[in-house]
């Protein structure tokens, strides 16, 4: 696991070369074992270490062919490249074989740019051909390993993190409204969407070549097409993808451990390596404030299963340090706030002298896990969405009034959401607005254009909210929290549940495995039952929250106070000032706005944007 960055300049610059290493070492915390630079000419290239597989320095990198005709960055893990470098061996390749970084550059000069259709792992790595003067960039299927580009008339730009280019001193800063909306209204800003103008995020499934002052990107793998049911689906496979996808997210030379937070998929997780017959300790972490407390389940879980489980506190003091460190970790605009409990346990875990450690992120998109999902489902049921124009009539506030006056106790939100999900044309829109905060009536009344154009496929209600999460949320928000946080403290956080095989074996289930009337992940549930009891099992989904409203209440209010004025430009002052006024008259006023708008405050002062 490691940072990169790079890239070209078309006239004769020599900003980049000169910057190469400022901008490598901006993202010192996600390499701490060493860099590495080429500069040749025009190109760039650089790169941050943290050696997990092959240690020695013959997978330091840059890291060149042997003719040197190539030159590659690579971040990220190949768990299958033993078995892909006995095919190349196979074929007549002379490799070494200990090293995923070899056999990944040898696949590339062996397969083309189809060698990532052989690849099982998390990755974005970038190869410059030095005969052709091409250099390509690629993501792994998911997203799971990030990259930034820009590109303008004079340079191509690439990077692990955004702060990458923001240490590039001819990098033009001008926020994207476009993307700023979507920041708004999920929290998260999308691929290929990002923050600044000309910068974009590289989508997962896809790799873009830049030849000649050109960039030409492709897709070679959609998540839509996976969703097709098998009509010879065997229920009794489920154990072997499950074990496959889990067990090749063990290959390492270092030590492995496991993020348990005592919910079904880390629970799955641990269950599997231990019934496989790993040796393995465990992390957990809880709050003072038991509503968002799921550390007594995981201690359950950890006796039950004879693991060793390292237990941490989350104190306000400790939420407190980090809540500051936010826009530099996040360096876009990011609004989940349990980026915090990640955080801090990624820095616990690394503190622990882990450099490699499990998650389960997958499992809810997967397996249909969300609550929400049943919410929007029976929801648009139920809804007579022939009457919404009914809510339509009046302004928001006035409708809001009449409701009140007649004894239907709505706040401003639900009166929004309900709204809209009469209104909407399709099921996808009417869950779009089941997910999103700032609302259309919002940016309405701040003037603020934006149009939310995000797709997902058409077909059955679930496998529809389970693709569009897939393709936004699950690389937008939730692998973005687990990168940034886990590589601030110099720790790969690994994903067993996204093994390429494994999801496209799920997204092929028939959904009356996954789901009933009220509750999902059944397939996973009934697979735990031979591990644990079913109380640890069917119980309410927890997740992994934090009591951070009722800190912005008190201890944290004055946080807010300090970064809004930065927000003005964007969202109007009075529109803000009522919303703050609102929370703290404790009305009904949804927090995730008042977040956001911190969050956004935050990184704009954090930048100089």
């Amino acid at each position: 696991m490691c940072r990169i960055v790079g890239g070209i300049e078309f006239g004769g610059d020599n900003t980049l070369a000169l910057s190469i290493e400022s901008m490598r070492d901006s993202m010192i915390s996600g390499g701490p074992c060493g860099g590495g630079v080429y500069i040749s000419h025009s190109v760039s290239l650089a790169h941050r270490r943290l050696s997990i597989i092959d240690i020695s320095s013959f997978s330091n990198q840059p890291f060149f062919s042997k003719d040197k005709r190539y030159v590659l960055v690579f971040n990220g893990e190949i768990y299958n490249y033993k078995q892909i470098a006995q095919t190349l061996k196979d074929n007549g390749v002379e490799l070494s074989g200990i090293s995923d970084t070899e056999v990944l550059l040898e696949s590339f000069i062996y397969f083309g740019v189809d060698c990532v259709k052989y690849f099982d792992g998390m990755f974005a790595f970038s190869i410059y051909d030095t005969f052709s003067n091409k250099m390509y960039c690629f993501v792994d299927r998911y997203g799971i390993k990030p990259l930034y580009y820009y590109m303008d008339s004079d340079r191509f730009l690439f990077s692990s993190e955004l702060k990458g280019l923001f240490a590039y001193p001819k990098l033009k800063k001008q926020i994207n409204t476009q993307s700023l909306g979507y920041f708004f209204a999920y929290g998260y800003i999308p691929a290929p969407f990002c923050i600044l103008d000309s910068c974009f995020k590289l989508e997962g499934g896809c790799y873009l070549i830049v030849e000649n002052n050109k960039l030409t990107k492709y897709r070679y793998y959609s998540i839509e097409d996976t969703y097709s049911i098998c009509d010879d689906f065997k229920a009794e496979s489920f154990k072997f993808y499950l074990q496959n996808s889990i067990s090749s997210r063990m290959v390492s030379d270092v030590n492995v451990c496991v993020a348990l937070s005592g919910g079904v998929d880390s629970s799955l997780v641990c269950a599997t390596l231990k019934d496989m017959g790993f040796d393995f300790e465990v992390f957990s972490i809880g709050f003072d404030n038991k509503n968002f407390d799921e550390s007594f389940y995981a201690k359950e879980v950890a006796r039950i299963l004879g693991v060793k489980n390292n237990y941490f506190c989350c104190s306000i003091n400790e939420a407190k340090e980090l809540i500051p460190k936010l826009p530099f970790v996040y360096d876009e605009p990011f609004g989940d706030t349990s980026a915090l409990p990640t955080m801090l346990l990624c820095r616990k875990i690394s503190q622990s002298g882990y450099k490699v450690a499990l998650s389960a992120d997958g499992g809810d998109e997967l397996a249909l896990g969300y609550d929400r999902y049943f919410w929007a489902y029976n929801r648009y049921k139920k809804h007579i969405r022939n009457f919404g124009f009914l809510l339509d009539i009046f302004s928001p506030k006035t409708s809001l009034k009449i409701l009140n006056a007649i004894g239907i106790d709505w706040g401003i939100d639900k009166f929004l959401r309900i709204k809209n999900q009469l209104l909407a044309n399709s099921f996808l829109d009417h869950y779009k607005v089941e997910v999103t905060h700032f609302r259309a009536d919002d940016f309405k009344e701040n003037n603020f254009c934006f149009v939310d154009n995000l797709s997902s496929i058409d077909g059955d209600f679930y496998n529809v909210m389970s693709c569009f999460d897939f393709k936004y949320y699950l690389s937008g928000d939730i692998l973005t929290k687990t990168d940034r946080a886990s590589m601030s403290t110099g720790l790969e956080l690994r994903e067993p549940l996204l093994s390429y095989l494994f999801v496209e074996f799920m997204n092929k289930m028939p959904l009356s495995l996954k789901v009933n009337q009220s509750a999902g992940k059944i397939v996973f549930k009934k697979y735990l039952e031979t591990f644990l009891p079913k109380e640890l099992i069917y119980r309410p989904k927890m997740g992994f929250g934090v009591p951070i409203e009722s800190w912005f209440r008190k201890e944290f209010r004055g946080l807010i106070d300090e970064v809004i004025p930065f927000c003005f430009e964007f969202i109007d002052e009075r529109y803000i000032r009522e919303l703050l006024k609102g929370f703290d008259d404790k009305r009904r006023v949804d927090f995730a706005k008042i977040w956001y708008l911190y969050t956004f405050g935050a990184w704009r002062k954090q930048w100089g944007v």
